[in-house]
């Protein structure tokens, strides 16, 4: 592909993002401040929008865009930013040339002829998991605990910071249950060639049944990749008769730790659930699926990484994970600040990379985005934060229950005592 700016993203000319509440994005890690939502607009609005052009003009002419933010922060830190991973997939999938084609097409504005070729949707926040970075917007599940959390929080900033992500109007979610919004989308079907599904938990909407089988009888289907972005607790085997009409299923399942420390993190998890449903995937027979291992690494799981990653290689996985150049894929928690790696303290995070880079160096398939991880953990102090981490662990196990001491007790130790139980 040729050389672009060192801003340059393939996304704004092949991709939208959704949010739960209908809002529209660069991408799913990109900062929601386009302005746009679908509760008012339709992606093909949204594709040309004024917000769009000026983020493809910007890019061209080697500006940043406020909206990539993350990316920033990760390359600065030597890991492989969600940008640099999309530009390198797409090349991977459709070439240099047909990349360099549809920028050569863009207007003097900033506007794109060529359509809309990948959209991710997250159809709403329904979950059945209350994650601890996660909140009400993300999954319906969280908002009663929201408002306990508001309740008992003993820092004023936490306070009213909780008090804003409680208040949502639920409505402003079911923006993908209205007719305008399946028109917009059954017109772009033709050109479609990656259709990305998340929420909430997509395996619990019937909406996301009726989009693939739409796909499938469209006969659509076969140009299509289609991903999941799923927590692994529920997976109906039938919808393999519709997967197999795909191009290639792409399975990202969200897992933050092993048996009781995910169980904890994405609380209830159950364990023995996800274990049934990673053996079906690894034996699903049609051929067309890719699955792979996400970790959201925050403050609160960064310790643990190294025992992850060994018990991913002791399953012998058949698909899961087979052909990717680590045994699953680390993402970097930048919100609620106070969840980063970057909060914890000089000594935590020395005893954290002396105990990762130890399995790095025995691993059979050593990564560079673990790597990553530690350089963007080891950057920035942001210790002033302690005190926030620690009184949202009390609120969070007063309010769900829950004991990161009883879960996790080797980081609980490190957090409130100073000293390693290892």
């Amino acid at each position: 592909m040729k050389k672009y700016s060192n801003t340059f993203c393939v996304l704004p000319w092949t991709h939208l993002a959704t949010y739960t509440s209908g809002s529209v994005l660069l991408c799913c890690v990109a900062q929601n401040d386009l302005n746009l939502n679908l509760n008012e607009t339709t992606l093909a609005q949204a594709w040309n929008s004024e917000k769009l052009k000026d983020v493809r003009k910007k890019m061209l002419a080697g500006q940043k865009v406020s909206s990539c933010t993350h990316c920033y922060r990760e390359e600065a830190a030597g890991h492989e930013s969600h940008r640099i991973t999309e530009n390198n997939a797409w090349e991977f999938r459709f070439t240099g040339e047909w990349i360099e084609n549809r920028v050569e097409k863009t207007l003097e504005d900033g506007s794109l002829p060529e359509g809309l070729v990948s959209v991710d949707l997250r159809l709403g926040n329904t979950c059945n998991l209350t994650c601890v970075m996660c909140r009400p917007q993300d999954s319906s599940r969280w908002q009663a605990l929201a408002k306990k959390l508001e309740n008992s929080l003993r820092i004023e900033k936490m306070y009213h910071e909780w008090r804003e992500k409680g208040d949502i109007n639920q409505s402003r979610f079911e923006w993908y249950k209205k007719q305008e919004f399946w028109q917009d989308l059954m017109q772009i079907l033709p050109s479609l060639r990656e259709l990305i599904i998340g929420g909430g938990e997509p395996m619990l909407l019937e909406e996301h049944r009726v989009l693939i089988e739409a796909c499938v009888s469209s006969g659509h289907a076969s140009h299509i990749q289609l991903r999941y972005h799923t927590n692994g607790t529920t997976l109906d085997p039938q919808i393999f008769d519709s997967w197999k009409h795909f191009q290639i299923v792409e399975t990202f399942i969200s897992l933050d730790g092993i048996k009781d420390h995910n169980h904890y993190l994405r609380y209830p998890a159950s364990w023995p659930a996800i274990e049934k449903n990673l053996n079906t995937l690894d034996n699903y027979p049609h051929g067309n699926l890719r699955a792979m291992l996400l970790c959201s690494v925050h403050a609160l799981n960064v310790y643990y990484l190294d025992e992850y990653a060994k018990w991913v290689e002791n399953q012998n996985f058949k698909i899961i994970s087979v052909d990717a150049d680590s045994y699953f894929h680390p993402g970097v928690v930048h919100y609620p600040d106070y969840l980063s790696v970057q909060v914890l303290p000089e000594h935590i995070k020395k005893i954290v990379t002396e105990k990762v880079k130890k399995f790095e160096a025995v691993s059979k398939r050593p990564s560079s985005k673990i790597q990553g991880i530690l350089n963007f953990m080891n950057q920035t102090d942001a210790s002033k934060l302690m005190p926030e981490i620690k009184e949202y662990v009390r609120v969070l196990d007063l309010g769900r229950k829950t004991s990161l001491e009883k879960s996790l007790p080797e980081l609980h130790a490190l957090l409130f005592n100073g000293t390693s139980q290892s």
